[in-house]
């Protein structure tokens, strides 16, 4: 089961930039109250994929249905690459990230029908002005984006524009599936059913092609651009002297940053002692500038603190930014399945935090 974080996390009274015109607004939520009747989830599951093609960018958004379970109702459009990536790793319940993945890390645009209870200030003041009135349980419409290591937040012109898309074919799609069980059935492996806005002659149709579905694969492209310092390098190398083990990782702040429009969750820096358990460093920075920012930091924690033999990691992503400074050092690097002293140490931190809360 995918699960989102309800839209009321979103602070109350803020003044959106690049946010959609009323008309746009009237839009979706048309979009989304016929979506809402038709209740796709009642003979529809989450894992039941179709995808949707943006007519203005042609970028692919991968589409979710949700509610069958009856706890929580709504469409999830997970838009691109990211968004694939983001939903597989959602569903991969036997990953060590898929917990993580779920509270910061989610890459989609939700539409959800909620109760009172979840719909802020802001969602209220766009229903008075479009004379919108709901009531009861799951009749709500609650939009948000959700971007990886950021709290949920409202739509931007162009989200509102894909998700009225989205919700809209969605509707389609649904009603043909009640009727074409084995609609979304693909011709080959590693295709899936896209809804694509074709012109014929003067109008515009909306017809069934099947698209390759993303290849998942890590590239370097998903970490910011960084560079070694060689002058520290040169001066760690000059120590000569290599002992010990460190467990690394970069991992979610449990903490909110309010910098800019949008609060986020930064990327924490964490370097264990293998074997006592003694920290040697931690270090919050912002996702656009976290891999220079850690890579930074090992070297100065190396330069000051002596550098050790070997380096234990868990994430791929970190082995990549540790890949350079190990090649130049000639430190050892091992990916492990666990962290032992760097989890205990991470609980710690979490633990006091929370009391300070």
């Amino acid at each position: 089961m995918i699960l989102f974080c309800p839209g009321a996390i979103c602070k109350e009274g803020l003044i959106i930039s690049n946010a959609p015109t009323l008309s746009e607004w009237q839009q979706l939520y048309d979009a989304a109250i016929e979506f809402r009747n038709l209740a796709p989830w009642q003979w529809m599951y989450d894992d039941t994929l179709f995808a949707v093609e943006d007519p203005d960018t042609g970028q692919i958004g991968y589409c979710s249905v949700m509610g069958a379970l009856g706890e929580f109702h709504g469409l999830a459009v997970f838009p691109g690459e990211a968004g694939w990536r983001s939903l597989q790793l959602l569903r991969d319940d036997d990953s060590y990230q898929a917990e993580e993945q779920r509270i910061f890390g989610q890459c989609a645009l939700i539409a959800s029908f909620e109760s009172s209870r979840d719909v802020t200030k802001q969602d209220r003041a766009i229903m008075k002005q479009l004379g919108l009135r709901f009531r009861g349980e799951h009749a709500w419409p609650v939009f948000r984006s959700h971007r990886p290591g950021y709290l949920p937040w409202y739509l931007t012109r162009d989200e509102a524009k894909l998700l009225t898309v989205a919700l809209s074919q969605a509707t389609v799609v649904a009603s043909r599936i009640r009727q074409q069980s084995d609609l979304l059935e693909p011709p080959q492996p590693n295709q899936i059913l896209t809804r694509r806005r074709v012109k014929d002659g003067t109008s515009f149709e909306w017809i069934d092609v099947w698209t390759e579905t993303p290849q998942i694969t890590l590239s370097a492209s998903e970490i910011p651009p960084f560079r070694v310092d060689e002058v520290i390098l040169k001066r760690i190398r000059r120590q000569d002297t290599r002992r010990g083990e460190w467990e690394v990782d970069i991992f979610y702040a449990p903490f909110v940053v309010e910098e800019g429009e949008r609060p986020m969750f930064p990327r924490m820096l964490m370097c264990v002692d293998h074997a006592s358990g003694i920290v040697l460093q931690v270090h919050a920075a912002a996702h656009e500038t976290y891999a220079q920012e850690c890579v930074d930091k090992i070297l100065e924690t190396m330069f000051i603190g002596g550098c050790p033999a070997t380096v234990l990691f868990q994430r791929p992503e970190v082995g990549m930014l540790l890949h350079p400074i190990a090649e130049g050092l000639g430190i050892e690097l091992r990916q492990e399945d666990w962290l032992p002293a760097l989890e205990e140490a991470r609980e710690a931190l979490e633990q006091g935090l929370s009391r300070k809360v």
